[in-house]
């Protein structure tokens, strides 16, 4: 009988654990992530969250108070959208999700993935279904914007060019995920009129294919305090997704940096990256 090399055993063993891991639901690690089919033969059309350029760059001064203020706009360009169902109301404790002792006043989030049914490499609403869901966060009651938001969807700071120091930040900066604004028509899927547009208590939200949530530069939350900071170059970064929530086709484009300089009660965005 032919014996087995050392090399084809383990090849055996691991092709074994990853059937094995499959069949339980978990998606091994060397699965590329536009094919985690969780054992169904559908292929996930996965979104892919991105930044567009910063906007709105200005300065806010009163007394006291000298704010850097900007919009910010999030979309989604890959071949499936970015949904967020939020869990049924409970009183259990188990559901506090921002762990302030009232389970009433927060969602937990979780992502719906869309399975490629017809196997066309396109999101089709009605004919792609629900391939799997997964925790992504929680949502909250926000007063300020009188909607609900999900958490730590985008973060935004502001560095030193040369040495990399944060100088002020804004580290877990919330949304209400909804199409706003229509930034590419031309992506395959993308849908007119928006699919996104609520943010009720029990909305399902997200981003279409091709839409971005638009927060401008008069929004709570769109600001960092520049207080004190001299005059000079600075660099403007934001974030979206930065603590990984949204599973998602590419990692590797979720952040946008533009440089400034900011001079008294003015800023000029100087137009490239940093």
């Amino acid at each position: 009988m032919k014996q087995r090399s050392p090399r084809g055993a383990v090849t055996a063993l691991l092709v074994s654990a990853s059937l094995a891991l499959a069949g339980l639901g978990v998606i091994a690690s060397a699965v590329p992530r536009a094919a985690s089919a969780t054992g169904t033969g559908r292929a996930a059309l996965l979104p892919d969250v991105v930044l567009r350029p910063m906007t709105e760059i200005r300065i806010q001064k009163s007394k006291g108070v000298k704010l850097l203020r900007f919009a910010s706009i999030i979309g989604n360009s890959g071949a499936g959208v970015v949904e967020l169902k939020p869990d049924s109301p409970t009183r259990s404790a188990a559901n506090d999700c921002d762990g302030d002792g009232d389970p009433l006043n927060d969602r937990q989030a979780f992502q719906r993935i869309f399975g490629d049914s017809d196997g066309d490499g396109v999101f089709t609403r009605g004919v792609d279904t629900v391939l799997t869901k997964r925790f992504a966060g929680c949502s909250l009651f926000h007063v300020e914007h009188d909607h609900w938001h999900f958490e730590e969807f985008a973060r935004y700071r502001l560095v030193k060019p040369k040495s990399g120091r944060v100088v002020a930040s804004s580290e877990k900066v919330s949304f209400c995920v909804r199409d706003s604004l229509r930034f590419d028509p031309t992506l395959p899927g993308s849908p007119f009129p928006q699919y996104y547009g609520s943010c009720t208590q029990d909305s399902i939200t997200g981003l279409s294919i091709g839409w971005a949530d638009y927060y401008g530069s008069n929004l709570p939350g769109q600001e960092l305090d520049v207080r004190g900071l001299p005059d000079g170059r600075y660099c403007l970064r934001t974030e979206a997704d930065p603590a990984d929530r949204i599973d998602e086709s590419d990692e590797g484009n979720n952040g946008r940096s533009t440089l400034v300089r900011i001079r008294g009660r003015r800023v000029r965005d100087l137009g490239r990256a940093c």
